[in-house]
């Protein structure tokens, strides 16, 4: 209902208002499906170079951690062989302990010298005693042998191979409380490769990624996992708890957006191929403002450019089809003051164009139309005036009382009273109040009244018969149609025949047609007069009253040519007919005086 009433206020706006709305539709449309299309772009090109710039950079991480991680496993390699850790491993109770571990000491510290990563390094016995080296401090030892160590048997297994774990698993800690990359390595005799001791290698892990995060522009903040467990947290504390409570590092899908504190998100998630570690590099949208702001420029360009375009269709609209229609409609508007002038509003042969030929073409028959109707009008007006001028013949009517003064004189008064009162009738039929419609039994009394008056004139010369159809008397006609068809078959049918005529009106139904004729056993018409009547001939002799008139007064009235047939034949007579459609025939009260 109410898109109902939306739709129909719409329809009734003005032209202009509803391009205004349509183009106010379309901008909107427009631009927001841009703007949906360009962010979907950007955010997916944001996107991608997001993950790839942090890819590559936790590639290059990964590649430097491995790399720094075999420059000193290399090097442990080469440190395990030297005579100084061999002989300390190997002293037992010789006198000179405090010299092999004082050079044992020089030795680490030297080793540490090429190895700028590593933070301390330990040479420890099977019994747990140790010598070490530090740059800071030396690490504690949480248990009592290595052997209770849970990576003591993976490392025996390993037969010397280099072991990582963070913290030695939990055997060393470190006064920092950071976490540390330990190289633990089993050291075997270069005499009788007999197991002598182990090496422990400690490598801070901020230190190791300290080289990560040196480029701030892929990501804001970065994390280090193993499993689970975090071996490099964020520095971000809001992140450590996000990750704490909400998922496990291990269970990280590689790709996740997330909001926290208003601020969004991208976390990728990466893993190496040297350490079984998980990187997460933590990334801030707001970092790609840059990004963000070549959206707009363009967002904003591709706006004025869309309200430019869209301004030259309004323009162009309203020059070429909203402006010529208004004028259009003021050209229609002249019409009802009489205004019939031609409209010229556009020179193209456009819709418009076509509208404006259209609506000339319309003008020009509406004038014609006017000037056919008024000169119809004038042609009714003269044959209704000639219908009046007949009405007050003088002969008629000095015949007609001349005619019942010698009845009176003769001593016929009760025929000349019956003349006096069809005379009367018959005027008064034929006046009929100044109608134009009278009933058919009102015409077939004129016709009668009008024949009986004529039979007192012309005695013995004529006879009228009638075949009326009961239903057809109220039937509504045009006045005095029936009595000059009946005066001139009277004064031109059968009076020139020099004999006995009949006169006969005939009245009935057609199917849908009321037929009215009027015949007559008179001299007829030659075929030239008969065309000459039937196709309007300025050169007919016929007078307009009688046949001519009558026919004239029937096709202007019914609006048609074909109301009227004629059939005669010289020395036959006449038979006129005319067909009426019974719709143009309004019925009226029956009168019981025919």
């Amino acid at each position: 209902m109410y898109f109902q009433r939306m739709k129909k206020a719409f329809l009734n706006l003005s032209l202009t208002s509803k391009l205004k709305y349509i183009y106010t539709a379309l901008i909107f449309l427009c631009i927001s499906c841009n703007l949906l299309i360009l962010y979907g772009f950007f955010s997916g090109e944001m996107s991608k170079t997001v993950s790839t710039l942090t890819s590559q950079t936790v590639e290059t991480v990964s590649q430097n951690v491995d790399s720094s991680l075999a420059v000193i496993s290399k090097t442990s390699t080469y440190l395990l062989g030297t005579s100084e850790v061999q002989n300390y491993l190997q002293d037992g109770s010789r006198s000179d302990h405090a010299i092999l571990s004082r050079q044992l000491r020089n030795s680490l510290y030297l080793t540490m010298e090429s190895m700028p990563l590593a933070s301390s390094i330990l040479v420890m016995r099977p019994s747990g005693a140790y010598e070490g080296a530090a740059r800071y401090t030396l690490p504690s030892i949480e248990m009592d042998s290595p052997e209770d160590a849970p990576w003591y048997e993976e490392l025996c297994a390993r037969k010397g191979a280099p072991l990582l774990k963070i913290n030695a698993d939990g055997y060393l800690s470190f006064e920092d409380g950071k976490n540390y990359i330990t190289l633990i390595r089993l050291i075997n005799s270069t005499e009788d490769a007999r197991p002598l001791g182990y090496l422990f290698i400690n490598i801070s892990v901020d230190s190791l990624l300290s080289f990560a995060g040196e480029d701030g522009s892929n990501y804001t903040d970065f994390c280090v996992s193993s499993g689970n467990d975090i071996i490099l947290p964020f520095l971000n504390e809001d992140l450590n708890l996000w990750l704490q409570n909400t998922a496990s590092p291990g269970s990280l899908p590689a790709e996740t957006v997330m909001r926290l504190n208003h601020t969004r998100y991208l976390l990728l998630k990466f893993q190496t191929s040297g350490m079984d570690w998980n990187y997460i590099a933590a990334v801030n949208y707001h970092l790609f403002t840059g990004q963000h702001r070549t959206f707009i420029l363009i967002s904003i360009i591709i706006l004025l450019i869309s309200f430019a375009f869209f301004l030259l269709i309004a323009f162009s609209t309203n020059r070429f089809v909203t402006a010529p229609l208004y004028r259009l409609r003021n050209a229609m508007k002249k019409t009802e003051t009489g205004d019939f002038n031609h409209a010229n509003v556009t020179p193209y042969r456009d819709e418009i164009g076509q509208l404006q030929n259209a609506y000339n073409d319309m003008v020009d028959k509406i004038q014609q139309l006017l000037e056919s109707k008024v000169s119809e009008q004038k042609r009714l007006r003269k044959a209704e005036l000639n219908v009046l001028q007949e009405q007050i013949k003088p002969h008629f009517l000095y015949n007609s009382l001349g005619a019942i003064s010698y009845l009176v004189t003769s001593g016929q008064n009760e025929k000349a009273y019956d003349l006096i009162i069809s005379l009367s009738e018959y005027y008064r039929e034929s006046l009929s109040k100044g109608d134009k419609i009278i009933p058919l039994s009102a015409e077939i009394n004129i016709v009668r009244n009008y024949l009986k008056l004529q039979k007192v004139r012309f005695p013995a010369i004529f006879a009228d018969e009638y075949e009326l159809q009961e239903d057809v008397l109220s039937c509504r006609i045009p006045r005095l149609i029936l009595q000059p068809l009946a005066e001139n078959s009277l004064y031109h049918g059968i009076i020139p025949t020099c004999d006995y005529g009949v006169i006969k009106i005939c009245a009935c139904t057609d199917g849908n047609f009321l037929i009215l004729r009027i015949s007559d056993n008179g001299v007829g018409m030659p075929q030239t007069v008969l065309e000459q009547i039937q196709n309007d001939c300025p050169d007919s002799t016929t007078r307009s009253f009688g046949l001519k008139g009558t026919i004239e007064r029937m096709r202007i009235f019914y609006e048609t040519r074909d109301i009227c047939q004629i059939d005669s034949r010289p020395d036959e007579g006449t038979t006129i007919t005319f067909t009426i459609p019974l719709e143009r025939c309004s019925r009226a009260p029956e009168t019981n005086n025919t």
